[in-house]
């Protein structure tokens, strides 16, 4: 083999270490381009898969509080680049024998890219964009009948604290302390008439009507709701929640 055969071959050999690392990268590239959005899609469904979770035990460990079956709960969150709040915005007003009681109910948010869990009088919520809502798990709210007398009972568990909210990537802790439960019992039947304040009306107005209320008016906002002839509990429970 002459010289100029050995430097041709030289050649080539590098050419191709070239064409092949070129190949390699613009492969690795593609792969990145292609499956980036579809693994932080998934990260981002586990994340919130993983809050939904979270409010499910948020919602038991609130109601325990709540009911004086341990005074003090206390949950941690992962927030993996999404939020938690408190806020007070939400209430309900009940209605009855000449009586018209406000209570703040409160509310506890997780939101992540537009997407929100929230617990709220004891019920679980989830928002999706653009106006998807679905209760996904339901208030201590019943009707019925006792010897064929309507009974409605309208269990609250009110958060109460203040406006707040923490956001990032690291672990937050929630704090819940039972403050005061009241209840109170009609001495016969009544009308009963409630309106709820709150950015989930339309679902509440669904539950209200799927239990037998009767619905006066409902918008974004508000719902407002009557049964009339029942005995009516109202049993309230305060808990306090802080975020640190």
């Amino acid at each position: 083999m002459t010289q100029q055969d050995r430097n041709n071959a030289a050649v080539s050999e590098t050419v191709g270490y070239i064409l092949l690392l070129a190949i390699v990268t613009l492969s690795m590239g593609v792969i990145y381009i292609a499956g980036y959005p579809a693994l932080q899609s998934n990260i981002d469904a586990n994340a919130f898969e993983s809050a939904e979770q979270n409010f499910i035990v948020l919602q038991s460990n609130m109601e325990r509080v709540a009911f004086d079956q341990t005074p003090v709960k206390v949950l941690k969150l992962k927030l993996q680049s999404s939020e938690l709040a408190t806020s007070n915005r939400s209430s309900i007003t009940i209605d009855y024998d000449g009586n018209n009681k406000t209570y703040t109910t409160g509310e506890i948010e997780y939101s992540r890219d537009n997407k929100a869990i929230s617990y709220e009088m004891g019920s679980v919520f989830k928002r999706y964009p653009p106006s998807s809502m679905v209760m996904v798990s339901e208030p201590k709210i019943y009707t019925g009948k006792v010897n064929n007398v309507n009974v409605t009972t309208i269990g609250i568990v009110s958060v109460n604290g203040n406006d707040d909210f923490i956001s990032g990537n690291g672990i937050v802790t929630l704090n819940m302390k039972n403050n005061a439960s009241y209840m109170d019992t009609t001495s016969g039947i009544t009308d009963v008439k409630i309106q709820i304040n709150s950015t989930h009306a339309p679902k509440w107005e669904e539950f209200l009507e799927e239990i037998g209320f009767d619905i006066i008016f409902s918008s974004s906002s508000m719902v407002s709701a009557m049964r009339n002839d029942t005995i009516l509990t109202i049993s309230r429970h305060v808990v306090d929640v802080e975020l640190s």
